[in-house]
């Protein structure tokens, strides 16, 4: 019955995320090779070379799980790569048989968030949630946990990691407290250097470079005994090249290559180029030949949906900062390079005057794009990042909305290791670009809706690298020009969160397992829908009617009667809806399906 009531449309979102890389010969044929490690959201990750001197690459699958952010060159005989998102996986490839080991598991982890060869031979890794430190012997193929980095509980985070300094590997922690450790090779011992709050920027096997907190100068350690050492003595010559700048501005990681070259990654392309023979030419903008990455880009999963009003449904890539646009009339879709220089993706899209407008993570970015102009971001022209709401605010959690005014408003997440979020307002006119901060103090906003007269957000205790906070969550009714007009309190035990529309006088948002429905004429909540589960997505059907995507099913919502019904259980996990031309289109995973029953558009 359920295979009636919907269909497939395709697969249009496609992209690669390159989290790591690394450099090897390779001895099937000899060759140099530039590694990429793909992470490909909701479908299978994958390792791909590319030779330096042909540009031919080949594709190799990951066993399983997405993909990862860890990348160790093990003497060029293995690839150890430790994986994200749901668990964290450790895969091991022989180069020259090109076989994969069997698959180990970091038990309680999801995350590698980086990995490190160490002066012992093993490879070493950090973790979230648990801030561990992981050790991988390759002679024996076993996985040790060698414990939390951080004696506070509420750090989660143990990232990057280091083994150049000889005899220790090091690394950073947080992000309730920051700070950084040395793991001692010798006994296994963890133990403290430097002051309370500083990062590790970069290590060699001569020197360590660390960032005092709150941005305060730069310090440095000897990388044999973890004394300080004298800045003013640190030559020019002391400091890897870890980075170059493009045209354009942005600054990005590199690998050295053979012959004095350099090859990197920008989104959906890379490059090599040679480097110039005079070190203090480094710094400046340096013009380079941007290549397709040389293998087909996977489907990854739907993170966002949104219709032009016209021909097109357009949504974001759940991770690699991309766009797509789909034509469900031809089955054509097309996938756009990265849209701004900052890594991860877009949670808010919106058209206004035939413009896209965008708000991303994790730089707190607001970005414009014009479909009928070329595109050109590497200068910032078309798409065009317009002022970030970054540091204070990164997060677009409660996605992004047309609001009465005519303007682009979004609901941030603050940054990293803060409760807390904001409003963000961009005239289309002007470009201008407004902030409120903390509307509700140390709560993010969860989900953003909007009427022809309000908007609508809730929040909740979520944030950016640290546990979710119990809070009571808020309904907020928001005038533009004036600010909060209604606040309104859930049950203790009702947590808001994402889903949110509005239309026609009336607003459903979610909260626990129920969705409640609010009545603008009576300034109140007026029913709940008792649901037996958090709602994902909610999205206005008409000015009676809302569509509600719980776990695997889909209700409507009577906004009049105050009650719902379920329609169908959907194939998967739902994250994004839009209706389109009078259908409703949802995505679950990297697949995109629509009802087959019209609704007269409100």
């Amino acid at each position: 019955m359920n295979q009636q009531l919907y269909s497939h449309a395709g697969k249009p979102c496609r992209n690669f995320n390159i989290l790591a890389t690394e450099v090897l010969i390779d001895p099937v044929d000899g060759r140099e090779k530039f590694v990429l490690s793909n992470y490909a959201m909701g479908e299978t990750g994958s390792l791909i070379l590319i030779d330096t001197i042909t540009g031919q690459g080949e594709n190799l699958p990951l066993p399983v799980g997405p993909g990862a952010w860890g990348l160790v060159n093990w003497h060029h005989e293995k690839l150890v790569v430790g994986t994200c998102v749901d668990h964290a996986y450790l895969h091991v490839l022989d180069l020259r048989t090109r076989q994969w080991a069997p698959v180990l598991i970091s038990e309680g982890e999801s995350y590698f968030w980086g990995m490190t060869l160490g002066s012992d031979g093993k490879v070493y890794g950090g973790t979230y949630p648990g801030c561990s430190l992981m050790q991988y012997d390759p002679q024996t193929h076993t996985l040790l946990n060698l414990g939390k980095v951080s004696d506070n509980v509420s750090n989660q985070y143990s990232r990057p990691v280091w083994g150049e300094a000889a005899g220790y590997i090091l690394m950073n922690y947080g992000f309730d407290t920051n700070g950084m450790k040395a793991y001692r090779i010798s006994d296994g011992q963890f133990i403290e250097f430097g002051s309370p709050g500083e990062q590790i920027k970069w290590v060699t096997g001569k020197l360590v470079c660390t960032e005092q907190e709150n941005g305060n100068g730069l310090a440095y350690y000897d990388a044999a005994a973890l004394q300080p050492v004298d800045g003013g003595a640190v030559t020019e010559r002391d400091i890897p090249l870890l980075t170059l700048t493009l045209t354009g501005g942005q600054s990005v990681p590199i690998r050295h290559l053979g012959g004095n070259r350099a090859a990197g990654v920008k989104g959906q392309e890379y490059f090599i180029a040679d480097l110039p023979p005079d070190s203090a030419s480094y710094a400046e903008p340096m013009e380079v030949d941007l290549k397709r990455i040389p293998v087909e880009a996977p489907a990854t999963a739907i993170f966002t949906l949104q219709s032009d009003g016209k021909e097109l449904l357009w949504g974001a890539s759940g991770f690699g900062q991309t766009v797509f646009s789909f034509n469900p009339s031809t089955g054509a879709y097309w996938n756009s390079p990265s849209v701004c220089n900052a890594g991860g993706e877009v949670y808010g899209l919106q058209f206004i005057d035939n413009r896209l407008f965008m708000s991303a993570y994790v730089g707190g970015d607001h970005v414009l794009y014009d479909p009928s102009r070329p595109w050109e971001q590497l200068h910032n022209v078309n798409p065009r990042t317009l002022r970030s709401v970054a540091p204070e605010l990164i997060r677009p959690e409660g996605r992004s909305v047309l609001g009465p005014d005519g303007a682009f408003w979004t609901g941030w997440s603050a940054q990293y290791g803060v409760y807390g979020g904001g409003l963000s307002r961009v005239d289309p006119a002007t470009l201008e670009v407004e902030i409120w901060y903390d509307p509700v103090p140390g709560q993010q906003v969860s989900g953003l809706a909007a009427d022809e007269k309000y908007l609508y957000f809730t929040t909740n205790g979520g944030a950016s690298g640290l546990p979710t906070r119990k809070v009571q969550s808020r309904f907020i009714v928001w005038e533009p020009g004036k600010g909060i007009v209604l606040e309104s309190l859930f049950e203790e035990e009702q947590e808001a969160g994402n889903a949110i529309a509005a239309l026609g006088g009336k607003v459903v948002c979610c909260a626990g397992d129920a969705i409640h429905i609010f009545d603008r004429r009576q300034g109140e909540f007026v029913a709940a829908v008792p649901v037996g589960q958090s709602c994902q997505w909610l999205v206005a059907l008409d000015e009676r009617t809302a569509g509600a995507f719980c776990g695997e099913e889909y209700w409507e919502i009577d906004m009049e009667t105050g009650s719902g019904h379920q329609v169908i259980r959907t194939p998967g996990y739902v994250r994004a809806s839009a209706l389109h031309d009078g259908k409703l289109y949802f995505a679950a995973g990297s697949d995109l399906y629509v009802l087959n029953r019209t609704y007269l558009e409100g």
